[in-house]
């Protein structure tokens, strides 16, 4: 919006980014907590074959980690819900500010004009009452 001075595109790109990151390091997170979980599994005593109960005889996936899968979605999309609704609060915050300021600009322009009408006036007086003594 040239009107605002704010470059949408960028501001979509910059919000893009923040989002992958922040998915980046939430599957990062997963991933390690996913590892340490076989890990312990494994100092447990259990073989390296249990590993089964992730991957069926298809080689598919198995209902458990699909569901864990599905779970953990449904939490990145409440948490993307919520920052959504975050940033659309935040959005009509800064319209409502942004129409303030326009208000204020236009009062300020007004007065601005006021008060150079008014210097012009003086001036005019000023040399008109020099003028009158010379």
């Amino acid at each position: 919006d040239t009107a605002t001075g704010l470059d949408w595109c960028h501001l979509v790109d910059a919000a893009q980014a923040f989002e992958d990151q922040r998915v980046a390091s939430f599957c990062t997170l997963n991933d390690m907590q996913h590892m340490q979980a076989l890990e312990n599994n494994q100092a447990l005593g259990s073989s390296p074959t249990n590993g089964k109960d992730f991957i069926d005889a298809n080689g598919e996936d198995s209902p458990t980690t699909l569901t864990g899968k599905v779970n953990q979605l449904e939490v990145i999309l409440r948490q993307l819900q919520t920052d959504l609704r975050k940033e659309k609060q935040d959005k009509a915050v800064l319209q409502a500010e942004v129409q303030h300021l326009r208000q204020d600009n236009l009062r300020l322009q007004e007065e601005s004009q006021t008060a150079a009408a008014q210097l012009r006036k003086f001036t005019e007086w000023f040399f008109n009452t020099i003028d009158k003594k010379c």
